[in-house]
């Protein structure tokens, strides 16, 4: 669940699918490249739409003009809590089935059409990018395809040379494995980028006449990316800086004319030997664990095993569910650990163990444990069962702020419930 996977697509064989792309990558080369028509004023419209009315300002209304299957408008019958509880369920319906997330959405009125999909897709905290991708891969009908345009269009890719655009564009989801569907992503990427970057403009001054020379390159990057950083091939066997530059440059016979420099395929060579091309991970992906945040911050929690040392960690405190989450720093995409927030109490410690001391201990009606849940070295969940959580905050107000929230996300009084408990002086925390 928590693992962090390169853009390269998803194969057990890589010398064979290497074959395939070159095969693929020599058909596109072959047909004549023409830019789609497009109407201009009607893009500029919807790619704003898409670009500032994402679910950063709006993801926890129901579109205007949405309405629910059976009629009607659905906005008006859902609470502001409503909304959010059927926006969570469908965020974890896609992250399982990016079909049965789709489908989910549009029975409850949300994102119905072809702009509010590409919002979802774009702007919601939460999605998994593999879901997104397998998604944006799987379009094929009219509403479809203009969502997977509007997806594209709706990353800023103005005044963005060629692989900064690419490689911007590709952080949002992890390309599926068939190539058709990668063909149609890169397709609507092409054309994305030539609308913001016509020829002519500084970041595309020679080299892109149109969409197909965009889509050319784009495939041939792709490939590029799976040799070099494909784990099943031998260092010797990947592609070098001549073999990318011939198997993608091409010639016109009737002018002797190039369809790309051989300067600018060396440098794009340069940059990807660098630099992997990735999807973006944040602690939101991966089936929203993170969604309902209400506080984060550090705290030093003690070992479990001598010398019972205190640890720094990150934690994230999440209501519905309420778990408190710990990672070993700010940045760490996926937890070290949690702490399910059932059956316990929380207090303050007295003075012996630390003025800015809180701990968690069994509530005196459960099995008189305290559950938790820590990832192995290979990922592996392992369940834990111990007598305290203790921790030190960054001060006593932030002790007393750690214990007033968890006590609301547990359902209890802020404040109250533990105010008065103290731990012993000789009990030793545990990890």
């Amino acid at each position: 669940m928590f693992s962090s996977e390169s853009i390269s697509l998803a194969i057990s064989d890589g010398s064979a699918h290497l074959s395939l792309v070159r095969s693929r990558l020599s058909a596109i080369q072959s047909q004549t490249a023409s830019a789609p028509e497009n109407n201009e004023d009607d893009r500029v419209i919807l790619r704003k739409s898409v670009r500032y009315k994402g679910f950063e300002e709006a993801d926890h209304v129901v579109p205007t003009g949405a309405t629910a299957p059976g009629g009607g408008h659905r906005r008006a019958s859902l609470s502001a809590s409503g909304l959010e509880k059927t926006r969570n369920r469908i965020i974890r319906a896609f992250n399982v089935d990016f079909k049965k997330g789709l489908k989910l959405m549009r029975e409850n009125g949300f994102y119905r059409t072809a702009p509010e999909t590409a919002r979802f897709l774009l702007h919601t905290g939460g999605l998994d990018r593999v879901e997104v991708g397998k998604a944006l891969g799987s379009f094929t009908d009219e509403r479809g395809m203009e969502a997977l345009r509007l997806f594209a269009e709706g990353i800023e890719m103005e005044g963005l040379e060629f692989l900064p655009s690419l490689r911007k564009y590709l952080a949002k989801f992890k390309l599926p494995g068939e190539s058709q569907m990668v063909d149609r992503i890169l397709e609507a990427f092409a054309a994305a980028f030539l609308a913001a970057n016509p020829l002519g403009s500084p970041s595309n001054r020679t080299e892109f006449p149109d969409s197909g020379a965009v889509h050319l390159l784009s495939f041939a990057v792709i490939m590029l990316n799976t040799d070099m950083y494909n784990k099943s091939l031998q260092k010797n066997k990947k592609m070098t800086k001549k073999q990318f530059v011939a198997n993608t440059m091409t010639k016109d016979p009737a002018t002797g004319a190039t369809n790309f420099e051989q300067a600018f395929l060396e440098t794009i060579y340069t940059d990807i030997s660098r630099k992997e091309i990735v999807h973006t991970e944040t602690k939101h992906d991966e089936g929203n664990l993170f969604h309902d945040a209400v506080k984060e911050g550090w705290m030093k929690k003690k070992s479990d095993s001598m010398p019972y040392q205190w640890q720094q960690r990150f934690f994230i405190l999440t209501k519905n569910p309420g778990i408190l989450y710990y990672f070993a720093t700010e940045d760490q995409v996926n937890p070290t650990g949690y702490i399910p927030l059932e059956m316990i109490a929380v207090r303050k410690t007295d003075d012996k163990v630390s003025k800015k001391g809180l701990e968690l201990v069994p509530d005196g009606i459960s099995a008189g444990v305290v559950k938790s849940v820590k990832y192995g070295s290979k990922g592996a969940l392992e369940q834990g069962n111990h007598d305290r959580f203790l921790f030190k905050a960054e001060s006593v107000e932030e002790a007393w702020e750690w214990i007033r929230m968890i006590n609301v996300v547990m359902g209890e009084e802020a404040g109250g419930g533990g105010r008065g408990s103290v731990a012993s002086e000789g009990e030793a925390g545990v990890e």
